[in-house]
């Protein structure tokens, strides 16, 4: 019988892999560098260099390097689904952020994990690996651990089943969305771990299940030096008109804040808002069914 041939590298395939090479740690690269990155020959790299940046979708910059066009950021801020998820969660980060001057975080959960939408920061706060458009660790930070416990069951074991060999295991200080990588080329998206992180190990099964059971049960998430060991990391879910949770919102604090006490109901409120900003609110379990051991917060009506 004839062998099976190798899968075909598609010019998409190609194209999905040039534009993923970047990220926050390496926002511009050399050609010969987006060549490695993204496997495939430097003369083909010269000539998907050209043509990108001749759409608009690549920049060269000084030296020789590119990085992403103002072109790709316009088509994708227009249409991205992240979008009106954002305009709707601003104002009410900027409400925490004003009280806390620390972190506060709004990101969502995707076959690759934890996608952070936005991020406001203070000058001087205590450090925290999150970047805007970057990804977290789904298992070891509060963002994640609310995705995974909020999500419909199927998500949240089909994602399991996936990532099954990370639980247990030490935290890759290089992690990326789960698209393709080798050697030296981490898939798209993808975050390294700075500072303390390093050397942090994921829970087993047992733990991480004992641990989104008490996550749900709550309705909010806190990790204490986890990540990052001057930090507390706590996050709440964000639900859709229609109930479904479609975001986490957190924010990194001193682990010695005085506000420690007031986070989760801080949050839970500004969660509440975002949600009545996205849309009717017909569909939405009231508060103490999604939240039935938690204190009610009154919201303010706009």
């Amino acid at each position: 019988m004839p062998s099976a041939e190798a899968p075909r590298d598609s010019t998409l395939d190609r194209l999905i892999r040039i534009l993923g090479a970047f990220d926050a740690d390496r926002p511009t690269l050399s050609v010969a560098a987006l060549a490695h990155r993204s496997d495939i020959p430097l003369p083909t790299a010269y000539r998907w260099v050209d043509r990108l940046t001749a759409a608009g979708l690549l920049e060269r910059g000084e030296g020789g390097a590119v990085g992403p066009g103002m072109k790709l950021w316009e088509l994708a801020s227009r249409s991205s689904p992240g979008t009106s998820l954002r305009r709707a969660a601003m104002p009410y980060m900027d409400d925490v952020q004003a009280v806390l001057r620390q972190h506060t975080q709004i990101a969502v959960l995707d076959a690759g994990g934890v996608l952070v939408l936005e991020r406001l920061s203070a000058r001087g706060a205590v450090p925290n690996q999150a970047t805007i458009a970057g990804r977290l660790p789904t298992f070891t930070t509060a963002l994640g651990l609310v995705l995974l416990a909020h999500s419909r069951r199927h998500v949240t074991e089909s994602f399991l089943t996936e990532r099954a060999a990370e639980l247990g295991a030490p935290l890759a200080e290089t992690w990326h969305d789960g698209g393709a990588s080798s050697p030296g080329r981490p898939g798209p998206g993808g975050g390294t771990l700075r500072g303390s992180a390093r050397g942090v190990v994921n829970p087993t099964e047992p733990e991480l299940r004992a641990r989104l059971a008490e996550v749900r049960r709550q309705g909010w998430a806190s990790v204490d030096g986890q990540i990052d060991s001057e930090a507390t990391g706590v996050a709440v879910p964000v639900l859709s008109p229609e109930g479904q949770t479609i975001a986490a919102l957190g924010v990194v604090v001193p682990r010695t804040s005085e506000f420690r006490p007031g986070l989760a109901p801080m949050l839970l409120a500004a969660a509440r808002g975002i949600s009545r900003a996205l849309g009717p609110q017909d569909g939405m379990p009231r508060a103490e069914r999604i939240h039935p051991d938690h204190p009610r917060v009154e919201v303010p009506r706009e």
